[in-house]
């Protein structure tokens, strides 16, 4: 008996054709979605990292010990406006000339382990987030005052903006590019005070790191907060 080898025929293959086109373009937005938004979560990354070294600053006996309660007013600390050195904290014996500032900016970056870190100036970790810190206002009252820590979370990589062009030197925003731009931003400020409170400045950022946050590309992460 002979046997017939049965074959698609040109229409239905054309059939099969149109169903696989039609699932990918349902699918294909829905798997791009799903995926995690970069920028997102280098900045949940980035905010941890802070809140880390802070904790373990300020918690620090060594290097900033407990002076809330001197007997002395003149000598009573909140944290970090304090710009004493000592024996005990290795990494900051300045008891001359170095100030606050200059203390805890440099103790920050050992915790990042950065030998470099120096106040205004730019440097960049491991996992190539970019640092800087600027306006120090350290006070005796209060919370102790504050400095700020801006953050690009993919280092040189663009766009290099942040929601309000309020950055200066390195890290100011990059002319129309950030000024006409809704979302997908990549830095964004933090406010450190010196009894060891840390803020986020940005929405987006604000955004990124809540604990519940979804990391997707969904319409709710980076790629379109404002």
């Amino acid at each position: 008996m002979k046997r017939f080898n049965k074959a698609f025929t040109l229409t239905e293959l054309l059939v099969a054709l149109g169903v696989v086109a039609i699932l990918c373009s349902v699918l294909l937005p829905v798997i791009f979605n799903m995926m995690p938004n970069q920028n997102t979560i280098m900045a949940k990354r980035a905010y941890y990292t802070v809140q880390s070294a802070i904790s373990d600053l300020i918690n620090d006996e060594a290097c900033y010990p407990d002076k809330t309660s001197a007997s002395v007013a003149s000598e009573k600390r909140i944290g970090f406006d304090d710009e004493a050195g000592s024996p005990n904290c290795l990494d900051w014996t300045d008891t001359a000339t170095g100030t606050a500032t200059e203390k805890f900016v440099k103790l920050f970056g050992k915790k990042l382990n950065v030998e470099s870190a120096t106040e205004n100036s730019v440097f960049t970790t491991g996992d190539s987030i970019q640092w800087i810190f600027s306006d120090s206002s350290w006070s005796h009252t209060g919370e102790g005052g504050s400095i700020k820590l801006t953050v690009d979370v993919n280092g040189e990589g663009g766009p290099n903006c942040a929601p309000e062009n309020k950055y200066t030197g390195k890290f100011s925003a990059n002319g129309s590019d950030c000024s006409t731009r809704e979302n997908g931003f990549d830095r964004f400020q933090m406010t450190i005070y010196g009894n060891g409170r840390v803020t986020i400045d940005d929405t987006w950022a604000q955004n990124a790191v809540k604990v519940d946050r979804n990391i997707t590309g969904n319409g709710i992460s980076n790629a379109t907060d404002k």
